[in-house]
């Protein structure tokens, strides 16, 4: 048996039995756009927000990929201008408005990148939009305006494409201005072509710098010649950048790339799932549950050194539906979706989230965590006693005990930021 023919042979087997009568493209339905009031920036300076984009349908060119794409939106996060590769910076709290949306930017990974792993677009309007209201027409104008106003920003400026993709690149463009055109509906303009879904959570300025350094070394290994970017569906894809640049704050668990085929399986990181892993961890895990948050030791590190955890007021969805008034692009929704037998119930989930008022809805999700944060406090042992040095706990064990008292004490900050948010709520909103 030749080498590796063993493993393939496990991997198909894998496939067979959990994908293949598993993965399914969701129905082709007219998505409309539901996303949070403006209000909700004035509350939050900070946070992320992790989407999946349904696949791109262009009418006068080959599709995309059908797992669709994965970008992620940074609030609070700028360019850093003086890097001669895509980087970023946390933005300056004296020269930044954080109650302006505009004020952060989009990260997009691209198969077609040779020298970097990701690019980054300032603002919503650009990265989802493509300066394209509502009631616009897309046109072949405005899409040749809006990516020759990403080569005038300098977006791309840089970046190599891997040779093949530029065999078709027309005699009349720069390499630039081709790599721009190609991007479009990618990397920025995402609605041009394709329905976007958004997890939003808030994060500390602290954790959005961990976010940062990790993706300014990853560009930063391929920008020096060290390795060139080599994009792979199953071995290293956007959602996999995405997944591990929240790991690197604490958020949740990272996924290994590039390792052995068999290995690698369990280690797929998909568009759509990740979003939906993002959505409920962000809003259905069971906050109140203290012995399983203490057994997880992702969350139980990330709140005895962030003073955080990820379940939190103010996570909330966002739909933005793609540009209906189209010339350009096919707008029938098709999205895939990894639904093993064991994981549809992860997709119902999701489908009942973005059709219910306290996910997408800041003053509802706030009077949601408020009672949630009281009811925990309520129930908090009796022997517990939250102002002593150590804090004791019915198990007896000093770490669990040390764990629980931080706990508790963190629930009441949650409460009293949420009881804050709701007075300023108040305010900006009458």
């Amino acid at each position: 048996m030749k080498r590796g023919t063993l493993g393939k042979l496990v991997l198909a087997a894998l496939l067979c039995l959990i994908v293949t009568a598993a993965c399914a493209p969701a129905k082709r339905v007219a998505i409309g756009t539901r996303r949070p009031e403006p209000v909700y920036e004035q509350l939050y300076p900070h946070y992320i927000e992790v989407c999946a984009v349904s696949q791109i349908r262009p009418i006068a060119a080959k599709k995309g990929g059908s797992a669709g794409h994965a970008v992620m939106y940074l609030k609070g996060v700028c360019r850093d201008e003086g890097s001669p590769f895509p980087a970023l910076e946390l933005c300056d709290d004296d020269s930044i408005d954080f109650s302006d949306p505009e004020s952060g930017m989009g990260i997009s990974v691209n198969r077609m990148f040779k020298n970097v792993n990701w690019v980054g677009i300032a603002g919503k309007r650009l990265f989802y939009h493509g300066n394209l209201s509502d009631d616009q027409r897309l046109t072949r104008e405005h899409f040749e305006a809006t990516f020759r106003q990403a080569v005038n920003l300098g977006i791309f400026r840089g970046v190599e494409f891997h040779d093949r993709f530029l065999e078709s690149k027309p005699d009349e463009l720069t390499t630039e201005e081709f790599i721009a055109s190609r991007s479009m509906g990618t990397d920025y303009a995402l609605k041009f072509g394709r329905s976007i879904f958004c997890a939003r959570l808030p994060v500390t300025k602290a954790m959005l710098g961990e976010i940062v350094e990790f993706l300014n070394e990853l560009n930063r290994e391929y920008a020096t010649g060290e390795a060139d970017y080599d994009w792979s569906g199953y071995h290293d894809n956007c959602s996999h950048v995405i997944r591990n640049a929240l790991a690197s704050a604490g958020i949740w668990k990272s996924k290994s790339v590039n390792t052995t085929k068999v290995r690698q399986f369990f280690h797929l990181a998909i568009p759509a799932n990740e979003f939906a892993n993002l959505a409920i961890l962000a809003n259905e895990y069971p906050l109140e549950d203290f012995s399983r948050l203490y057994e997880d030791e992702v969350k139980r590190e990330s709140l005895i050194e962030r003073g955080w955890l990820p379940t939190r007021h103010g996570a909330l969805l966002k739909i933005i539906g793609v540009h209906e008034d189209n010339d350009l692009y096919d707008t029938r929704f098709k999205i895939f979706v990894l639904q093993a037998p064991l994981l549809k119930h992860k997709s119902r989930r999701v489908r009942r989230m973005l059709s219910e008022r306290r996910y997408l809805d800041i003053e509802t999700n706030l009077l949601h965590f408020k009672v949630k944060y009281e009811e925990i406090l309520r129930e908090r042992p009796a022997d517990f006693d939250i102002s002593s040095e150590e804090g004791t706990f019915p198990t007896g064990e000093e770490a669990f005990g040390d764990v629980a008292q931080r706990y508790y004490e963190y629930i009441e900050e949650q409460l009293e930021d949420v009881e804050e948010k709701l007075r300023k709520l108040s305010e900006l909103k009458y």
